[in-house]
């Protein structure tokens, strides 16, 4: 399969003819509650769902990042608000514009990103998606401090991949998932289908505020400026 290289508001307009559809598969019509952006053409656009997702766990496993630093991923969501999807790099369907939305995203949540969030994106090909592919590939989306891509061993990351519920047993056919959560409080919120910017950074706002009014919060109050990041 070839790669497919996209810029980021391309990535976004393909994100408008696909609906909550996986790789491999058409897009469907627009659901009832559809979620919709303002960038993203009104038809088509994917319909998505949101849940709690219990089971996820974070596993003591070590993978490497794009720069080919070894990372273990309870290190990456200690303290913080874990946002994780699962893309690889020649995908010619839903990973560029989901690679694109959190592209997006890090502005949305401006100063929060590596502070109090931490955006994950994890490979589905780990054989096929180096260190050195992930990180050409991020920069394509402008990955900034605070956004990770994850590869490594293909039974490590598998058994990240079925601890977080993303394992897809055809990479072509996996569908858009979101895993958003604190680790530490086992709570974890799945988003099915390609959201937008602003509907995951919603989400994760949820996240964020409920850290804050948590004892032993940092001294933060609820009314800080910082909290409409």
């Amino acid at each position: 399969m070839r790669s497919l290289s996209l810029s980021v508001p391309n990535a976004l307009l393909l994100a408008g003819a696909l609906a909550a559809a996986s790789c491999g598969r058409a897009s469907d019509p627009v659901g009832a509650g559809a979620d919709r952006d303002p960038s993203l053409p009104a038809q088509g656009a994917a319909a998505v769902r949101t849940a709690p997702a219990p089971g996820v766990v974070v596993p003591d496993e070590e993978l490497v990042d794009q720069d080919g630093a070894p990372v273990r991923l309870r290190d990456l969501a200690q303290d913080r608000v874990l946002v994780v999807n699962f893309v690889f790099t020649t995908c010619t369907t839903i990973c560029s514009p989901m690679t694109a939305i959190f592209g997006r995203l890090q502005a949305e949540l401006g100063d929060a990103l590596e502070r109090d969030v931490r955006l994950v994106s994890i490979s589905l090909d780990p054989a096929t998606d180096t260190p050195e592919r992930l990180k050409g590939y991020a920069a394509k989306f402008g990955r900034r401090p605070g956004w990770v891509f994850l590869t490594g061993k293909r039974e490590r990351v598998s058994r990240v991949l079925d601890a977080l519920g993303g394992r897809a047993p055809v990479k072509e056919q996996h569908t858009p998932i979101t895993l958003i959560g604190r680790a530490a409080e086992g709570r974890w919120t799945r988003v099915d289908g390609i959201a937008t910017p602003a509907r995951l950074a919603e989400e994760t706002r949820a996240y964020l505020w409920r850290g804050l009014a948590a004892p032993g919060a940092g001294g933060r109050r609820l009314d800080d400026p910082w909290r409409n990041f």
